[in-house]
């Protein structure tokens, strides 16, 4: 699928941005979920669609993460019954962190030495090659989910984007 027909399909009143060439951010999708605010697309000019993102509306929360915690979970329930259980579920503290209370769970999260994700690998149909579901924190009270679907491709495209950003050197 090409950026024109995404916009065809969504209406050109759903682009937020555009960035580069390659990705746009719109306010909507076919299938939209509530529990996101805005969605980024990356195309190829060769292959097309390669990935999708979704950002989450902030969840406001304690220091314990609850919410942002239910939230994950509700999420990954619901796209579990589409694709089947992730291949990984990720939920640690990294060694060494001092944000090892509970009440400190936002807080690691914010300092990225807390992870919350899970992952689907395996058997996705539509040229999907991962889905990739985290837990974000933008403060100690407000965190929000970030959703991926990577295509066939994407890899490619990613690595020949870096190695031409390289060649600047």
């Amino acid at each position: 699928m090409t950026l024109e027909q995404v916009i065809q399909i969504v209406g050109k009143g759903a682009v937020k941005e555009t960035k580069r060439d390659d990705a746009v951010q719109l306010s909507t999708v076919p299938k939209p979920h509530s529990a996101f605010e805005f969605y980024v697309l990356i195309f190829s000019p060769k292959d097309g669609l390669l990935k999708i993102g979704a950002i989450g509306h902030d969840i406001n929360t304690n220091g314990f993460g609850e919410a942002v915690h239910d939230s994950f979970v509700e999420i990954r329930d619901a796209i579990s019954q589409t694709y089947g259980q992730p291949e990984h579920n990720f939920d640690f503290l990294q060694s060494g962190s001092i944000w090892k209370e509970p009440e400190d769970w936002m807080m690691g999260l914010l300092k990225e030495e807390r992870t919350l994700a899970a992952n689907w690998r395996t058997a996705l149909p539509n040229r999907i090659n991962l889905i990739l579901l985290e837990a974000k924190a933008s403060s100690t009270e407000k965190g929000y989910l970030s959703l991926g679907y990577e295509f066939d491709g994407w890899h490619e495209y990613a690595d020949a984007i870096k190695k031409k950003a390289a060649t600047v050197f």
